[in-house]
């Protein structure tokens, strides 16, 4: 049960069974549970201060539960039954997760479960791109209104997460699988009561709640993908728990046996040599034929007892794929003036990925007025890659190069909370709500492995060079982060218009981020007798008679600046929310966010230079006003002040390497936090049940908003380096069209549609000197971002199927740096441009008793992923692959 005009669910609202005895109250979540006999029923619920609501013949067969749903208002509204235990309006479905964006007092938009499970993928990246004006950059990170990954956060229950992404301060949505969500929704606007670290969107991924009823089912998939399923590819093959995305065997570990600095940097060190021995020596494996695609998991759920209910709902889910990139180009430009090439690399890559991942809730009801409860949640990502690429550098006398690189990266992200829910009668009626919450990200590298052998316009075969050595990275990142937030909820009707309600609450995060690298180079020898062992293939040329010999690997200090970080804020904010009229509802206040950042270069009991020390306090005032024009029909506007911090890598004067041939990434000292000023209109209509139509304006001001940029300094080294820019300005707009199209005739009408679109311009100022700027769009920014989903549903056939478009504008990857050239001269390097590009999935869903099939297909128009670099003539393409077509077939069962 809800109330119509706010959403929030109703306690203590009084349910009976009319013609009898029987009646029962709403508890915190406005859920409620009447055991009646079999037959034909008229349910009526009422509450003090709230118009009662009543529904006629209510059927209940034996065994089975019936639903009856309310919406209390001043005047009385029944909302359709739905075949669930009756129960509060819950985002798990496209007709509640309306509701609840209708009623909510902020902008936003998002998707239900069952939404969710109509769209082909596994993981919430997958689901997330089907919102309005979001789009994902790199199958992971979150663009929202064309604002680039770092303007966004994201919140799991609603808590902020730490990230596993080294580069990125956002978390990667690919590590949570669909199947474990209830819905994802992105808040556009900003509201006290929320972390005020965004600008594009806050999204708020929430895991399964436990259902009323008992629930047991499980489903298989197998998929196919175009470019590696029975295909023979050169794959490192997998056994045991590596099926499970755990080495087995711990081979691909780093040795433990790890020289000092001192002593790695000397040429054949002992300590090296056995160092070097224990890495595993696997650089060509053999090609094999690849098998299908496989995944699948398990959900259980359900509610035991009755005077002190426990509801639990628990899932396990298991993806394993191996995917296939041929011939893919990356080259870069460093002279926006000739559009030549500098370097330029193609690569044949095999990549086999595991995902793990579970969830453990709990949920315990003490009466109607108190529940705790225990979410868990774990999620494992294990990737392993093996590459062979060509490439040519014009800066190291047009030698041409052979690059063979093996790495695998682990990353796991696991949350705990514990939370509780009080109504607190005897204090003016006021509830209180809190949350405890411990979770850890950590990314291992344990092994980046490269071997390039080199052939110069004089040599006649590729050979290991002494002068240009191979590299070898291990990396490993902890990322943890403790907060405890509490909110308080006081009804406030004896002095403002009924439904006024005061909140304010506190939260405290601490975060501590440690990485740790250790960088190594294999240096072939200089002597003439061992030269022509350079020639030889990875697997002769690292293997133990060659190490020590011919070939002598180092510990090198750069590149890999360890560091320690923490980075803490306490937070408080005072809000209202006061229906001044029926059609009239503003929701208001301030909240102020101490922000603490500690960097510690090496560790925090021994740091190699001065900690970087950053304190700043922010007073976040928003302000959201809802004009109810009808009962079905809203005008919003709010206006709202958000920051977007860095990220602790980002201030951190470490280079991060990502695979060899790529620019480095260099952190900034200096680097400040953006500042943004947002307004934001919006008209909604909502002409039945399930279906919208909106339009909305949007305008963000920024100060010191922050940009990377591409440089080259005249050798080798090309940098990536995070700056803050001088200004920023975005105007946009979005629309949605969600309706059923029942007005056409015939199997026409179980049709629906749904139609999203985005535009987007903006204009980003960065400032060399005093005489001199640059302007560009924003980092990831398309100006045009549309969605069209065909949705067919027959009810009496149990079949649906869904026809999903997505289609997106160029974007900005990088921006172009003015650099000085190796003799002097003055250089615009050009920016990286994704270009924008359609595609199209699909998918198909039959239920037979209690089986249900489907068939899905993604990618399936396989257009080419581009990147290109502008210059004075043109565009140079400087990246270029095609992702494959995949296909999946699956089955479920689910016992009731």
């Amino acid at each position: 049960m809800i109330d119509k005009e706010s959403g929030r669910p109703l306690e203590s609202a009084n349910i009976i069974l009319i013609g009898t005895t029987l009646r029962t109250q709403t508890d915190l979540d406005g859920r409620y549970r009447l055991p009646v006999p079999a037959g034909t029923h008229t349910v009526r619920a009422f509450r003090l201060g709230s118009a009662p609501a009543q529904i006629d013949s209510v059927r209940v067969t034996g065994g089975t539960n019936a639903t009856a749903n309310f919406a209390l208002g001043s005047v009385a509204v029944t909302l359709s039954s739905v075949a669930v235990t009756a129960g509060p309006v819950r985002a798990n479905n496209e007709d509640a997760l309306l509701a609840m964006q209708k009623a909510a007092p902020r902008v936003s938009d998002g998707i239900s479960a069952q939404a969710i499970a109509r769209a082909p993928g596994t993981s919430a990246s997958d689901a997330i791109v089907r919102v309005t004006g979001v789009s994902i950059v790199d199958n992971k990170f979150a663009v929202v209104r064309g604002l680039a990954e770092r303007y966004s956060n994201t919140l799991l229950n609603g808590v902020e997460l730490p990230s596993p992404e080294p580069l990125k301060k956002i978390v990667p949505l690919d590590l949570f699988p669909s199947s474990l969500l209830e819905s994802i929704v992105v808040s556009k606007t900003a509201t006290p009561d929320r972390p005020g670290d965004f600008a594009g969107g806050s999204v708020e991924v929430s895991t399964k709640e436990f259902p009323d009823e008992r629930v047991a089912e499980g489903n298989l998939n197998i998929g196919y993908g175009s470019q590696s399923t029975f295909r023979e590819l050169p794959h490192i093959r997998q056994r045991g728990i590596d099926f499970l995305g755990f080495d087995q065997g711990s081979v691909r570990q780093m040795p433990r046996s790890i020289p000092t600095l001192g002593e790695g940097s000397q040429i054949f060190s002992p300590r090296n040599e056995v160092f070097a021995e224990q890495l595993r020596n696997v650089w060509t494996p053999a090609a094999s034929r690849v098998a299908p695609n496989i995944g699948g998991g398990i959900n259980l759920g359900g509610r035991a007892g009755e005077r002190v209910p426990v509801g639990y709902a628990m899932s396990l889910t298991l993806n394993r794929q191996i995917e296939a990139t041929p011939n893919r180009l990356s080259q870069l430009v460093f002279d926006a003036t000739n559009g030549l090439p500098d370097q330029g690399y193609i690569s044949n890559e095999a990549t086999t990925t595991v995902d793990v991942g579970g969830i453990a809730n709990f949920a315990v009801r003490l009466g109607t007025t108190q529940k705790i409860g225990f979410k868990n949640l774990y999620t494992r990502n294990a990737e392993e890659r093996v590459s062979r690429t060509t490439g040519y550098e014009t800066y190291n006398g047009n030698a041409e190069r052979l690059i063979y690189q093996s790495r695998y990266i682990t990353r796991v992200l696991t949350q705990s909370q514990l939370t509780g829910d009080h109504l607190i009668r005897p204090l003016f009626g006021s509830r209180f709500e809190w949350k405890a919450t411990l979770a850890v990200a950590q990314r291992d590298e344990p092994e980046n492995r490269s071997l390039i052998y080199y052939k110069t316009p004089t040599q006649s075969a590729f050979a290991l060079s002494p002068s240009a050595p191979s590299p070898l990275w291990f990396r490993f990142l902890e990322d943890r982060v403790r907060s405890v937030q509490g909110d308080w909820y006081v009804p406030i009707t004896w002095l403002l218009p009924d439904g006024s309600q005061f909140k304010a609450g506190t939260l405290y995060r601490e975060r501590n981020r440690s990485f740790t690298a250790f960088f190594f180079r294999a240096f072939p020898t200089a002597d003439p007798v061992a030269a022509p062992t350079l020639e030889l293939p990875p697997e002769r040329a690292f293997s133990g008679e060659m190490i020590g010999s011919a070939l002598d690997v180092r510990r090198l200090g750069a590149f890999t600046v360890p560091y320690e970080s923490d980075d803490d804020i306490r937070s408080y904010y005072a809000m209202l929310d006061i229906p001044i009229t029926p059609w009239l509802r503003v929701v208001g206040g301030v909240r102020r966010e101490a922000w603490k950042l500690n960097m510690f270069n090496g560790t925090k009991a021994a740091p190699t230079a001065e900690p970087n020390l950053r304190r700043n306090t922010d007073d976040l005032y928003s302000g959201n006003v809802t004009i109810s024009v009808t009962d079905r029909q809203n005008v919003r506007l709010a206006a709202y002040q958000t920051v977007a911090r860095p990220d602790p890598r980002e201030v951190s004067a470490d280079y991060y390497t990502a695979i060899t041939g790529d620019c480095a990434n260099q952190g900034n000292p200096e680097l400040n936090r953006a500042r943004i000023l947002n307004g934001d209109v919006r008209w909604e209509y909502f002409p039945n049940a399930g279906e919208v139509i909106s339009a909305s304006a949007f305008y963000k001001d920024f100060t010191d908003p922050i940009g990377e940029l591409l440089s080259y300094e005249g050798s080798s080294l090309c940098t990536t380096q995070y700056r803050n820019f001088e200004s920023s300005r975005l105007i946009g707009g979005e629309f949605e069209f969600r309706k059923g199209l029942t007005f056409l005739p015939g199997v026409l009408a179980r049709l629906a549609l749904g139609v999203n679109l985005t535009l987007v311009t903006s204009n980003t100022v960065y400032r060399l000197d005093s005489a001199r700027t640059l302007e560009y769009r924003l980092q990831g920014q398309s100006d045009r971002l549309a969605n069209v989903n065909l949705l067919y549903n027959d009810i009496d056939r149990d079949l649906d199927a869904s026809l999903l478009f997505n289609y997106f504008t160029d974007r900005i990857v990088r921006y172009g740096n003015t650099s000085v050239g190796g003799t002097g001269e003055l250089i615009q390097v050009p920016g990286v441009i994704e270009q924008g590009r359609i595609s199209i999935d699909a998918k198909i869903r039959r239920k037979v008793g209690n089986m249900t099939m489907s068939l899905s297909g993604r990618n399936l128009t396989d257009n080419e992923v581009i990147f290109f670099q502008p210059y004075a003539g043109g565009r140079t393409r400087t990246g270029y692959f095609r992702p494959g077509v995949s296909v999946s077939m699956g089955v479920g069962y689910a016992i009731r």
